[in-house]
């Protein structure tokens, strides 16, 4: 009976001995089945709470990735004093873009007179006649050179200006001798020209730097987009009418769209398709009284 006794005792202290240095168990063996096991046992309503936050933290990220991508900073401009050619014609082609972004959508005209309004902006007609069934009278003939002078006549204030800035910039480490500006505006296919004449001379001692004359070439197709408004404006004047599908089939490179109002107005939109530069024109060519 006591041998017994001892060897149960023995035995106790030998298990104890070997469960102290065994690492616990789990009560699962597949650690990955257990925890999947408890995510079934969280009730649906603080799953979907979850699910929504995780959501909501993942929509927030792409937000603040969206802003700093968007949000450049603001642009600072040097003035290279080596090269005033540069800053003249990067001052002057901004110039020139807003005088385009304006024109384009008003029918080649800074501010319009004959007009129809449209969608917010006044719309100048290229071809009007205000008789009901008479074919319209060409308004401008001349749209390409009617744009060029448009074009300057809006930027001369604008290059004096980037003139001024440049002046500042220099003044007080040069001697400026400057004489009046003259400027000229040139449209060829693809391309806007824009001469300025104006002597511009720069002395700091020995050294003295002479200009005579500043250019900006510009890409743009404002003069394609005329010729095309010019050619819709005659076929209007001659049939009252102008077939976009069929001149789309033979130059597919531009889109045109129309959108006809009231009696008789149409408003045209030609855009080129490789750069979605568009420009906007009115026509109202035999229009139709009322009921018919």
């Amino acid at each position: 009976m006591d041998v017994k006794m001892k060897n149960k005792k023995s035995h106790s202290h030998f298990d104890l001995a070997i469960n102290f240095f065994r690492p616990p168990r789990l009560k699962h063996s597949n650690s990955r089945l257990y925890l999947a096991n408890n995510l079934l046992k969280i009730p649906k309503s603080k799953r979907s709470q979850i699910t929504i936050f995780i959501i909501l933290g993942l929509i927030v990220i792409v937000l603040i990735a969206l802003l700093f991508l968007l949000i450049k900073p603001p642009e600072i401009k040097v003035i290279d004093e080596n090269n005033p050619q540069a800053f003249i014609e990067s001052c002057t082609r901004e110039s020139v873009e807003q005088a385009l972004d304006i024109l384009s959508k008003q029918g080649g005209d800074i501010e319009p007179k004959g007009y129809i309004s449209y969608n917010g902006e006044d719309i100048s007609y290229l071809c009007y006649n205000i008789e009901y069934y008479q074919p319209c009278v060409n308004q401008r003939p001349l749209l390409i050179e009617h744009i060029e002078n448009e074009i300057t006549d809006y930027i001369e204030p604008l290059v004096k200006e980037c003139f001024v800035k440049l002046e500042n910039e220099l003044e007080g480490r040069y001697d400026i001798e400057t004489s009046s500006l003259e400027l000229k505006t040139t449209l060829y296919p693809k391309n806007i020209v824009v001469d300025i004449t104006k002597k511009f001379k720069i002395t700091r001692g020995n050294e003295i730097r002479k200009f005579e004359s500043f250019k900006m070439i510009m890409v743009h197709p404002i003069y394609n987009l005329a010729e095309i408004a010019m050619e819709i404006a005659n076929q209007e004047s001659e049939y009252c009418n102008f077939d976009e599908l069929g001149y789309m089939i033979v130059y597919p490179s531009y889109d045109i769209t129309k959108f006809i109002r009231g009696e008789g107005d149409i408003i045209y939109t030609v855009t080129e398709r490789a750069t979605d530069q568009k420009f906007t024109f009115a026509i109202r060519s035999c229009a139709l009284p009322p009921g018919y």
